[in-house]
């Protein structure tokens, strides 16, 4: 994963030789993640280079991987979208409640090449970056109003903050159901045979 991310970055930062070093490396590594190199700008870049179709050809990936990579891509997506949403929304939240964040958990299927088990990392990593955050936000938030309460006294009645508290709570129970929709069901009876992914068409089908 960290070769994969490095020749990404080496790419668009526009040193092809280092980034082309780093994707051999990942490939030789297992690394099988297509739809990065497909879509990830710093490969766009590296694909104009000599060695590109010779590595890229030692890709190899199963439909069943393929389709699980779709989904954790969309994934990484959904979470930065909630996260906006979370952070837009407290910004005039006046209780003192703390933010509720559900995540998917991680599929469990055995892939069959390592590009999955870096991106389910990738996900993993973002998910618990995003509970930080979430938490850090709280934290400043309720510690900001408990500063000025005591100082000023209560800045809301009762009613404001059970209402802030209760619209909390549909938003937290909409983002359960939310998760819970996005879990990810693999396809039955797909291949888990690798194929070169030169074969297949760019969109994944």
């Amino acid at each position: 994963m960290i070769h994969a991310m490095l020749a990404d970055l080496h790419g668009r930062g526009g040193d092809v030789p280092g980034g082309i070093q780093h994707l051999r490396a990942a490939v030789e590594l297992g690394w099988n993640d297509c739809l990065s190199i497909w879509s990830d700008p710093g490969f766009a870049v590296l694909s104009r280079a000599p060695h590109f179709a010779e590595i890229y050809g030692r890709v190899w990936i199963s439909p069943a991987d393929l389709e699980e990579l779709g989904w954790l891509r969309a994934e990484a997506t959904a979470i930065g979208q909630e996260l906006s949403r979370i952070a837009a929304e407290n910004l005039d939240r006046v209780d003192h409640g703390l933010t509720d964040v559900f995540h998917v958990p991680l599929p469990t299927r055995a892939p069959d090449g390592a590009g999955v088990l870096a991106a389910r990392m990738s996900l993993a990593i973002m998910q618990r970056v995003g509970l930080d955050l979430v938490a850090s936000s709280d934290i400043s938030r309720i510690s900001g109003r408990i500063a000025v309460d005591a100082i000023d006294g209560p800045a809301y009645s009762q009613w404001e903050t059970w209402h802030s508290a209760d619209l909390a709570g549909s938003r937290a129970a909409a983002r359960r159901a939310s998760a819970q929709a996005r879990a990810f069901r693999p396809t039955p009876g797909l291949s888990t045979v690798p194929v070169p992914a030169t074969s297949l068409p760019r969109n994944g089908g």
